[in-house]
């Protein structure tokens, strides 16, 4: 199943080893949830996903997306039409969407300013329009999905905030890109941004008892800091890979 989100930054091509992992049948409490690729798709394949967001405003938009898909797509439509080109008012909706009262205009905007952001986030990326378009409008108002709830975790101390969750056979964290957390003090972040701090996740999955899997991006750091457990290379076309230089993202699990 294709997400109505677009994702630029995180999206994986890990897929089809993660149900070789996950049975069918199983309930995956899934963390860091935003653009929905992974989740959907596993959950549109008989897992039945519980996606965790601390993020009000991505829990938002995607209750409104399970509520009234087509209500959110004919808003964005009009609301896109009214400052289709005109990248000022593109960035000033960057800086003050969420400050909008009603919460279908809100999912509106965060849709409109996910698909023209060429980094697919909303409060931050240069604009460029071309992926918002007829199918991609198509593609949300049809958005229709089973097997699949959300949560919004409304403390944001993300990951001690797994250790509250309970029952599910797996754990799964799509991080996306490893850095080591220099210099992050004082980064302003967007309203739907989460900053993860590496370390901190490994430290508290070394103490979990539930089986667990990390997607990330590749870097040398992950390959350090999960080395006791098993980690899966994968490359761009996600089939297993033996070589490095192939790598283009990591499976980290404790099974």
């Amino acid at each position: 199943m294709r997400t109505p989100i677009k994702q630029s930054i995180n999206n994986f091509s890990s897929l089809p080893i993660l149900k070789e992992l996950i049975p069918e049948g199983n309930i995956v409490n899934s963390f860091l949830f935003f653009g929905g690729d992974i989740e959907l798709n596993l959950a549109e394949s008989k897992r039945l996903i519980i996606a965790h967001s601390d993020k009000f405003v991505v829990w938002e938009f995607w209750q409104s997306a399970l509520q009234n898909p087509r209500r959110i797509a004919e808003i964005a439509q009009h609301l896109f039409g009214a400052f289709e080109k005109e990248e000022k008012i593109f960035h000033l909706l960057q800086e003050n969407w969420p400050k909008y009262h009603d919460p279908f205009v809100r999912s509106a905007l965060f849709f409109i300013l996910n698909r023209c952001s060429d980094t697919g986030l909303i409060s931050s990326g240069k604009f460029d329009d071309k992926h918002f378009n007829p199918l991609s409008l198509s593609r949300l108002k049809n958005f229709e999905i089973t097997n699949f709830a959300l949560k919004w975790n409304k403390e944001e101390d993300f990951p001690n905030q797994v250790a509250r969750v309970e029952g599910g056979d797996y754990l799964l964290f799509p991080v996306g890109k490893f850095s080591y957390n220099l210099l992050q003090h004082g980064k302003s972040r967007g309203f739907e941004t989460v900053i993860v701090n590496h370390k901190q996740l490994a430290q508290s999955l070394y103490k979990e008892n539930r089986k667990w899997i990390t997607l990330y991006k590749y870097h040398s750091g992950v390959m350090d800091l999960y080395r006791k457990y098993n980690i899966t290379m994968v490359d761009e076309y996600g089939r297993r890979t033996s070589d490095e230089k192939n790598c283009s993202e990591l499976i980290v699990a404790n099974f």
